[in-house]
């Protein structure tokens, strides 16, 4: 039961933001002449209300292991061998995080790049939309680490095997990316490859540093992209 539990909760989280569509329409909060803006913002508040209720049943369910989790954690502390991403046995997580927001964050800008190349982008719009993009991207990183790493490394940590951990962050974190960019079963492994690495480091370095910041760098990339393809839409 102390492992189905952490796993249940995520699975109700994620149909709940499944379905915040029409109920973040009802809030119907506008803070901007911008649909887009106002569509996030509503949606970011209902994100930030489910990550509260995530964060309080995780310190619930094991309070020791939550704190150990919920921090910055050991940035450079060394890891564990992962052939398939080039991480070696005792390389630093200092070396391995920023390896990993540049090559995740790049990988990524140039697939949204042939997807912005599609229609017709004035880049200037950026300057208007910066400070949205940055906004959104930290609150939609922190809350969905806070959500499928946090929410699932803590209780089940020495419950299960580190691997089956990762691996259920990566298949319900892919699941909720059935709709995201790209979308259907690529959009799915994709982010349940991300999923798996970002619960790799949560738990090892026992902290939400580096998948925050990779997460984050890669919501500006791809919010960003899709804040200039809803204005020229």
């Amino acid at each position: 039961m102390k492992i189905a539990i952490p796993i249940l909760l995520t699975v109700v989280y994620t149909a709940a933001l499944l379905f915040t569509g029409g109920l973040s329409k009802k809030i119907g909060l506008e803070v901007s002449g911008n649909s887009f803006v106002n569509g996030q913002v509503n949606y970011q508040i209902i994100l930030l209300l489910i990550t509260g209720v995530s964060l309080l049943t995780t310190y619930i369910l094991n309070k020791e292991n939550f704190l150990t989790y919920f921090s910055f954690g050991h940035i450079s502390i060394p890891g564990d061998e992962l052939k398939l991403f080039g991480i070696k046995q005792g390389d630093s997580w200092l070396k391995t995080g920023l390896s990993l927001c540049l090559v995740i964050t790049g990988v990524t800008a140039i697939f949204m790049y042939f997807q912005l190349k599609k229609v017709d982008v004035d880049w200037s719009l950026l300057q208007g939309g910066i400070f949205w993009i940055l906004l959104f991207s930290l609150t939609n990183s922190f809350g969905e680490e806070m959500i499928y790493r946090v929410g699932l490394v803590s209780p089940l940590q020495g419950l299960v095997s580190p691997t089956i951990i990762f691996l259920i962050s990566a298949l319900i974190f892919g699941l909720a990316h059935i709709n995201g960019m790209p979308s259907g079963i690529v959009g799915i492994a994709l982010a349940g490859i991300l999923g798996f690495i970002l619960a790799k480091s949560i738990f090892e370095t026992q902290g939400f540093f580096w998948a925050w910041l990779i997460h984050f760098l890669q919501d500006v990339v791809i919010i960003g992209s899709l804040y200039l393809m809803h204005k020229v839409s």
